[in-house]
Order: structure tokens, then C-alpha cells, then sequence
């Protein structure tokens, strides 16, 4: 069956935060934002684990102690915290002019901390300065220790603070920092990268979607064509066919059988001229109908000079996997 959307709130809990404001219009970038943020891979798949081990180290966690781990999942998840992953961020900074912007990315135990700094809960990952367009880091969040005194693994704390103690996944939120000392904007976008338990044979490691092609009033959309749009009317976006792509997968119910899921995904519609409409398409709703992916692009009905006008497209699959598009538009009056 589809993914529902209570099951993809819980693993896309991370999906990258804007500086957006209740005011604004979401779908269009105008300031410092980040657009979307990506791991690869997508998923960490930890084979040979029992979830026997994990069930019973959650229940001495129950009344609010402490979980401890049996020393062969100790062993198990020393062995793939260690696989180094590439971290992605899509940075825009449309007034920018090219500034030089600060940046840290930090690893997180709770969930709930949105700009990773509960003291003695986080690790620095990586800093430095960027500018806007793709920030990639290599980096390796599972074998980080906390400065809490006592040097507990992250990945450890993750599922102690986890109400499920690591069944749905070892989710680890990954917070990155971006900082204007021109301006004094200082922004945060949350991701969750995941760890999971290959509780099944057949469980197969998450893959990033990635959007098969665009098509603009109907027609294919090349990456390096420009298209030529006057006036004012709407136009009509849509993503070619990807049903296909969506992957079956399995997760594990609380009495430790298999349940089988088929993504839902989602497409965030943004643009830096004009709005989008609507913001998100796709997934599927709680009585299992998907959504579709008609969007509309609306000009600027206040603009009055010709001007290039940037696309960002971003697809999520509902289990942490995400990547996206971008095109360029040449608009006249």
C-alpha cells in the first residue's frame, strides 16, 4: 500500500527549514533560504541486526531510564557509523550578490532542538564560509561523541531520546547554520539522516528519487533550454511520469512483522519571480488517494522589465530521500 502521511511525518521530519515568514509566500525565494537539503546515501542500512536486541534494550528504557545496548549491537552500529556519507545543501541567497555566508552543520540527539544547541546534546560537524549554489561536505555524524561529560556516542543518545528506541530507525538530526555578517541574518535548516535495522531479508537500502524530466505547458523541459515566456498568464509545470521510480519497501510493525509500503512522492514548487501554485504536490492522503502534480506558475503581475527567472524543484520520497531540479525561465512583459 501507499506510504500514509502520519508515516511520512515521522521520517521526513527533516526536511530542510526556510526563512519564511507567516507573511510571505512560501514558493518564492527571495532572500537568504535554504532550498533543500540532501545525504548520499539516503539511508544507512545496518544488515544482521535483531530486532529482538533492540526490544529488549528499549524496555528497561519504558519508565524513563536509560536504554542499554547488548554488546552485539554495540558492535553492529560502531561498524556502520562509520560510513562516510556527502552532505548536500541547496543554498539560496538572491540579494546576496555573491556574499561570503558562514556556515556550520551540526549533529543533533533531539529532535525537537531546531537549532542544535542544548548544551552538551550536539556535535560540530563541519564550518566554514560558502555562497549560494550547492554546499558539499563529507562527513561521517554516526562515530561523533557528545561534550556531555561523559563522551556518549550521538548515535547512542538518538535512540535513548527516541520514543521508539531506534525501531523506526535511528534518525539523527543533522542542523545546518547559515550566518550574513553584512546583514546579521542568521538562518537553520533541520534533516534527519537515517540508520535502519535490516529486520527482514528483503528490506533494500533506501535510494535518492530523482525526477525523471519537467515539462512546461505540456512540453519537455531540457535542463539547458531557457524558455521563453511574455505576459502575464499562468503556466502549467508538471513532472514527467515518475510512478515507476517509487520503490516498495518494507518497515517493521511493533510486533516485529513486515509491513509493505510504496513511496508517495512529494514535489516542493518554488521560483524567484512570481509564486507557485500549490507549494507541495503529490504524497498521499489518510484514506490512501495520491496526490496530483499540477502546478501553475504565476508572473509577477508587478513587474514591468524582461528578466531571468530560476526554478528550484524539489522531490522527496517520505523516507529521507530527496534531491532536486532547476530551470531557467526568460520572461517579458
Amino acid at each position: 500500500m501507499r506510504a500514509q502521511p502520519l508515516f511520512l511525518a515521522v521520517l521526513v521530519l527533516g526536511a530542510s527549514a526556510a526563512c519564511v515568514t507567516g507573511q510571505d509566500d512560501p514558493t518564492l525565494v527571495k532572500d537568504l533560504r535554504v532550498l533543500g537539503m540532501r545525504f548520499e546515501p539516503p539511508e544507512v542500512l545496518m544488515r544482521g541486526c535483531d530486532a529482538r536486541l533492540l526490544i529488549g534494550a528499549a524496555a528497561g528504557a519504558v519508565d524513563g531510564g536509560s536504554i542499554s545496548l547488548p554488546p552485539q549491537f554495540q558492535l553492529l552500529l560502531a561498524q556502520y557509523a562509520s560510513t562516510p556519507l556527502e552532505f548536500t545543501a541547496l543554498v539560496a541567497d538572491p540579494q546576496g550578490n555573491g556574499r561570503s555566508i558562514d556556515y556550520r552543520l551540526l549533529g543533533c540527539a533531539s529532535r525537537g532542538d531546531r537549532d542544535c544547541n542544548n548544551e552538551g546534546d550536539f556535535v560540530e560537524l563541519s564550518k566554514g564560509t560558502t555562497t549560494a549554489g550547492e554546499l558539499k561536505l563529507r562527513v561521517t555524524p554516526g562515530i561523533q561523541f557528545l561534550d556531555d561529560g561523559l563522551a556518549t556516542p550521538l548515535l547512542l543518545e538518538v535512540i535513548n531520546q527516541d520514543t521508539f528506541k531506534g525501531l523506526g530507525g535511528i534518525r539523527v538530526p543533522v542542523v545546518l547554520e547559515l550566518s550574513a555578517s553584512d546583514t546579521g541574518e542568521k538562518i537553520y535548516a533541520q534533516k534527519l539522516m537515517v540508520y535502519s535495522c535490516q529486520f527482514f531479508p528483503t528490506m533494500k537500502q533506501n535510494v535518492t528519487p530523482v525526477l525523471p524530466g519537467l515539462l512546461f505547458k505540456g512540453d519537455p523541459w531540457p535542463a539547458d533550454e531557457v524558455k521563453e515566456v511574455s505576459g502575464k498568464d499562468e503556466v502549467a509545470l508538471l513532472p514527467e511520469d515518475f510512478s515507476a521510480l517509487e520503490e516498495p519497501y518494507l518497515v517493521s510493525s511493533l510486533a516485529l512483522q513486515p509491513i509493505e509500503l510504496v513511496e508517495s512522492w512529494k514535489v516542493t514548487w518554488m521560483t524567484t519571480s512570481g509564486t507557485m501554485s500549490p507549494y507541495n504536490t503529490g504524497g498521499t492522503d489518510f484514506v490512501g488517494v495520491p496526490g496530483r502534480h499540477n502546478a501553475k506558475w504565476k508572473p509577477d503581475p508587478a513587474a514591468t522589465e524582461a528578466r531571468d527567472v530560476d526554478f528550484t524543484f524539489v522531490v522527496r520520497d517520505g523516507r529521507g530521500g530527496n534531491s532536486w531540479t532547476t530551470r531557467k525561465v526568460r520572461w517579458t512583459p
